[in-house]
Formats: structure tokens, C-alpha cells, sequence
């Protein structure tokens, strides 16, 4: 599921801006939350315009089979080389109606274990009526209320790839950062390339490093490689199901989707 979190910059308040911050805070975040929304929103709906409805249609687009199984192997493959305790609390950012953490209820996780916030309030709205188990919240991503150190896992699923902004998306990973408890993990769902199309800045090895301090905040924990770039990936799923996992496996170079997942340091400071 594609997911956009794009997230408007509040610049922090001087001493000799104090005395209006009180009036003006609030409703200042409140308008730009509000454009965040609706650009996110007018978004999705030029993509939808550009693909159709049914471009990640599993039941009616033959191309998305192959690349949904590739994708789910790779979580199961990384969430394999963690610890993990079915108790632990996992936090989506980016999350929509709250898809992607479907596969953690299939796993044996609770679902009051289970958070996710979203920009989008309609898709939250959307994703409590399918899901009502599940702890979905409208929220800003760069701002998030949660406590910090306060989850075992704080994922996120192709959000990155469509951050371009790199103030935006350095806000939204110290945020994750935050959140994660000292030993904890950060999973990136995201893509490697992208393709060429300057709408999106794919989530590379350097950007990760960049964005999330690998070497002095985190470490990477694993690295596992599931869906193959769009045009191979579904035109196999399309037409040759058969070799679709070989072409993975013989031709990594061909792999655009990645889970990497990084292990927070225990002495990292929270700025």
C-alpha cells in the first residue's frame, strides 16, 4: 500500500516571540496539519488518476500477487532474526487503514499491542471501522504524543520512498528514534530505487545511514530482500509465477524492496 507523510516544518519559538506563542501555536499547527492532509490526500488522488483504482488491487490486478508475497517473505525473514516476544508493542508510522499491521495479528500479536498513526484522518476513520482492535491515531508523524522509549518495534511501509523533503523526513526518523525503547528496533519496509521518477527519493543504504545514525544511534540489525522492481516484478506475477522467487534469488540486483531493520543504541541521547 503506498503511503505519502509529507510534514510541514514549525519553526521552534524565540524568547522574543514567547508572549504571541500562547494565541498562536495551536491554531498555526492546527492550519498546517490541515494542508498536510489535503496535500497528502490530493496526492493519492492524482496517483490513483495516473495508475487506476485497482493498481494495488490484489483480487483484480494479477501484477500485484507475486510482489505482496515477496514483500510479506521479506518481514518473516527479518522478524525471524529478532528476539521476538508476541508481547511486544509495535508501533506503523504511515500506517493508512492500518494494512500492515494485519500480518502481526496473523503472527500472534495482540492487537492491543498493536499502534499506528496516519496523517490522513479519513484513512484512520476508515481503518477503525475495518479494524476497531487496532490503536490507530490521526496524527502528525514529525510531532508524535507518544512517550518516548515506548515500543519494541516502530515500522514504517514505503513511506520514506515518497518523503523527497529531507528536513521532513530527518524530523520523522528522529521521531522513530524517539519512540523505540534503548534496545529496540526500527523495521524499514521501503525501496531502494526509485526508478528515476523525481517524485520519490528511494530509501538507500547512504539514506538510512544519514537519516537514522547508523554507527552512532543505531546498528543494523539484519537486512532482508523481498519485492522486485515494478515492471519485472509484475509482469512475472503476471505471466510467469513460476519464476518470479528465482529471479530474486539469482538476480538480487533486481530486488527494489528491502526490509532493513536496526537496532536502537542504549545510550543514544533524545534530542
Amino acid at each position: 500500500m503506498l503511503r505519502l507523510y509529507e510534514i510541514e516544518y514549525i519553526a521552534p519559538t524565540t524568547k522574543s516571540s514567547r508572549s504571541n506563542s500562547n494565541s498562536q501555536q495551536a491554531p498555526n499547527f492546527i492550519q498546517m496539519k490541515e494542508a498536510t492532509e489535503q496535500q497528502t490526500s490530493d496526492w493519492y488522488n492524482e496517483y490513483h488518476s495516473r495508475k487506476g483504482k485497482d493498481r494495488n488491487d490484489i483480487l483484480t490486478n494479477p501484477g500485484v500477487l507475486f510482489q505482496i508475497l515477496a514483500i510479506q517473505q521479506s518481514v518473516v525473514k527479518a522478524l525471524r532474526a529478532l528476539p521476538i516476544n508476541r508481547s511486544w508493542k509495535v508501533l506503523d508510522v504511515g500506517c493508512g487503514t492500518g494494512g500492515s499491521l494485519l500480518q502481526f495479528l496473523a503472527f500472534g500479536f495482540a492487537p492491543d499491542c498493536l499502534f499506528g498513526i496516519d496523517i490522513i484522518q479519513e484513512r484512520v476513520h476508515e481503518g477503525k471501522k475495518r479494524f476497531p482492535n487496532l490503536n490507530l491515531t490521526w496524527g502528525d508523524a514529525s510531532r508524535m504524543s507518544y512517550d518516548s522509549d515506548s515500543f519494541d518495534i516502530v515500522m514504517e511501509s514505503t513511506m520514506f520512498i515518497q518523503l523527497a523533503d529531507d528536513a521532513s523526513s530527518r524530523r520523522i526518523a528522529q521521531e522513530m528514534l524517539r519512540v523505540v525503547k534503548p534496545s529496540g528496533y526500527v523495521m524499514l519496509i521501503d525501496w531502494r530505487y526509485s526508478l528515476r521518477h523525481p517524485e520519490y527519493k528511494a530509501l538507500s543504504k547512504k539514506r538510512i545511514a544519514s537519516l537514522f545514525g547508523v554507527g552512532l544511534e543505531t546498528t543494523q540489525h539484519c537486512r532482508t530482500y523481498g519485492a522486485l522492481i515494478p515492471p519485472i516484478g509484475r509482469f512475472l506475477s503476471t505471466y510467469l509465477q513460476p519464476l518470479y522467487f528465482i529471479v530474486q534469488k539469482t538476480l538480487p540486483f533486481c530486488v527494489g524492496q528491502v526490509v532493513t531493520v536496526l537496532q536502537k543504541q542504549t545510550d543514544r541521547q533524545d534530542r
